[in-house]
């Protein structure tokens, strides 16, 4: 963190989230030609302070990329200096308009007051990312592997599975149209309370034509698709469980990609070869078209 002997401006704060006031009084120390430190207080998650260091740490880096140096510190009650410490302690009184910046409001979302960077970067955070594909497409596997990434990078992320939550929740629908279109719409719902809470959520369900997912995304909103495309063949020889010989013996009616269709999703989707590609490379092929 520290370069040699050169000395810098440290701006002290919790950043919750880093809004146009904080990017005023740094950039007019970058105007006065100062090398600018900012310092992340370590707060602990709660309404006031829903972000983490390293969400906090990443919106900084989307406004200033490497212009600035970022470090963690405690979160500290009271800062006390002795005579002759070495260097300047100032206060800066800025503007009146930015003074009147309310950190409650740009949390939640009354006002505009974030650099575009920051607000892309929020949005993101509370983003349902719904994946779609042909029975043993490896939709789960890939959300649990976008999970696992995410949780290490500090993210709040939920993974919302097809299977879980019809064994569940929904165990009372079966599996006709009617049926599926009202599974996907509870889905929605929930997913869309989570993003409302700043949970990132990860949806792993069939959902087998546009329609239906044009539904879903008109009930969560902030929503990105992606297909997770592999062939028939493949999926049924991934099949453990015996789905696919079942649905093809007449055992089981209504199976997507065999007695019920599946229609490949309209553009605009990020879309996953899981049939070539493995876990690793998709996952971050997913977190690269988001902009993670």
């Amino acid at each position: 963190m520290y370069n040699g002997h050169k000395r810098y401006a440290m701006f002290i704060g919790r950043w919750q989230p880093f809004h146009n006031g904080h990017k005023y009084l740094i950039d007019n120390a970058i105007t006065q030609g100062q090398d600018v430190c900012i310092a992340l207080r370590d707060t602990e998650i709660s309404d006031k302070n829903p972000y983490t260091i390293n969400q906090r740490a990443e919106m900084i880096r989307r406004v200033y990329g490497n212009k600035v140096k970022v470090a963690v510190i405690p979160d500290i009650a009271s800062i006390n200096i002795g005579r002759k410490v070495g260097y300047d302690v100032n206060r800066i009184d800025p503007p009146k308009q930015i003074e009147k910046i309310s950190g409650t409001n740009v949390r939640s979302g009354v006002d505009n007051n974030v650099p575009t960077e920051v607000s892309e970067y929020i949005k993101t955070l509370q983003t349902t990312l719904w994946i779609t594909g042909l029975p043993c497409a490896g939709k789960s596997t890939l959300a649990k592997g976008i999970k696992e990434e995410l949780d290490n990078r500090g993210y709040k992320a939920i993974h919302l599975d097809g299977d879980d939550l019809r064994g569940k929740l929904n165990a009372d629908l079966g599996f006709s149209v009617k049926d599926r279109k009202e599974n996907l719409r509870r889905v929605a719902h929930i997913a869309k309370l989570f993003n409302e809470n700043g949970n990132f959520v990860i949806a792993s369900f069939i959902s087998p034509s546009n329609q239906l997912r044009k539904m879903v995304a008109d009930i969560v909103g902030n929503f990105r698709l992606v297909y997770a495309r592999c062939s028939l063949e493949t999926c049924e020889k991934r099949d453990v469980k015996g789905m696919y010989k079942k649905a093809r013996s007449g055992e089981i009616r209504e199976f997507t990609g065999v007695s019920a269709p599946f229609e490949e999703p309209d553009n605009g989707s990020i879309v996953v070869d899981t049939e070539n590609n493995n876990l690793e490379d998709c996952v971050k092929r997913i977190l690269k078209e988001m902009k993670i």
